[in-house]
């Protein structure tokens, strides 16, 4: 699989490691930064319910709030409970983001999505956050709460 979302995001599936890989195409507007939830969740489910999602946002002049924004409307969408959990993310960023991202507002967010296990997490390069995705498939599933 490999979805070109938009002319902004696109989606692979990656078997061999499990992975859904998001990528950024180019820098945008904040209001285009998003990408599409339910494309992604529908990829997810496709590929039985996968749960380690890598996302690359490098191309990115700016970090934005929204991406935060985004990542706890991820939980108002109850990803765990369509995917089951634990759910990983990693999040690829350029160094420039580190101040925004090392801020109370996204140490916050990420205790508060921890306590639902949804793991977001930032890396400042890809090989790392592929080595944590990699090691987190050792944690136990738990399906999907009916």
């Amino acid at each position: 699989m490999n979805n070109i979302l938009s002319d902004v995001f696109a989606l692979t599936y990656e078997p061999a490691p499990n992975l859904l890989v998001g990528r950024w195409l180019h820098d945008v507007a904040d209001r285009s930064l998003l990408p599409p939830q339910e494309e992604l969740l529908k990829a997810a489910l496709h590929h039985n319910r996968c749960r380690f999602w890598l996302l690359d946002m490098q191309t990115q002049s700016e970090f934005s709030p929204l991406l935060l924004e985004w990542l706890g409307a991820m939980l108002t969408q109850q990803v765990v409970t369509v995917l089951g959990s634990p759910v990983f993310v990693a999040c690829v960023a350029a160094e420039h983001h580190r101040v925004e991202i090392e801020s109370m507002t996204t140490e916050t967010l990420l205790r508060q999505q921890a306590r639902h296990e949804f793991y977001p997490y930032f890396f400042d390069n890809e090989a790392d956050a592929r080595t944590w995705l990699a090691t987190s498939q050792t944690y136990e599933y738990h399906p999907p709460r009916r």
